[in-house]
């Protein structure tokens, strides 16, 4: 009898176990995702208008390069991603 309450006790152990593992994983949630897809969606409108505002307004935009990553201190996905894209889209056209 010993042997099987201390093989319960062992299985429930375990099973508690897996349990907090699986609660408190570290997954993207969906708002991380939809934070960092408008920094992305802000990042190719803001590198177009970049890209007109020195070449002129009917210009076409070029391909956009990859999204980087979010800075830290950027809490506002959308119009951080515009803002950082609009700088680099100016610099692209100037370059070119």
């Amino acid at each position: 009898m010993k042997k099987y309450s201390l093989i319960l006790l062992m299985l429930s152990f375990v099973v508690v176990t897996l349990a907090s593992f699986t609660i408190n994983n570290n997954e993207p949630t969906i708002e991380n995702v939809n934070s960092f897809s408008d920094y992305c969606d802000g990042w190719e409108s803001g590198h177009c208008e970049g890209w007109r505002d020195v070449k002129g307004q009917y210009a076409i935009c070029p391909i956009t390069p990859i999204c980087p990553i979010a800075k830290i201190e950027c809490g506002k996905g959308y119009k951080c991603g515009y803002n950082r894209g609009f700088k680099a889209g100016m610099k692209a056209a100037r370059k070119n």
